[in-house]
């Protein structure tokens, strides 16, 4: 009489699990993007620093 049916309101069974994972991974991205980003304006700063004193050491001894 009933058919076994894996949908309630047009969803899969596994379409909710299914997006829950997915906005963990978009989350998980979107940190690791900022993350990077920051890394990259520090190790920008560090290495103009470094070429700075470099030019200023070589300066010095001219």
């Amino acid at each position: 009489m009933y058919e076994f049916v894996h949908t309630k309101l047009g969803f899969c069974f596994w379409d909710i699990p299914a997006l829950i994972v997915l906005i963990a991974i978009i989350a998980v991205f979107v940190v690791h993007v900022i993350r990077q980003k920051r890394r990259e304006n520090e190790f920008e700063d560090e290495l103009s620093d470094k070429m700075a004193q470099k030019a200023a050491a070589e300066n010095a001894n001219q």
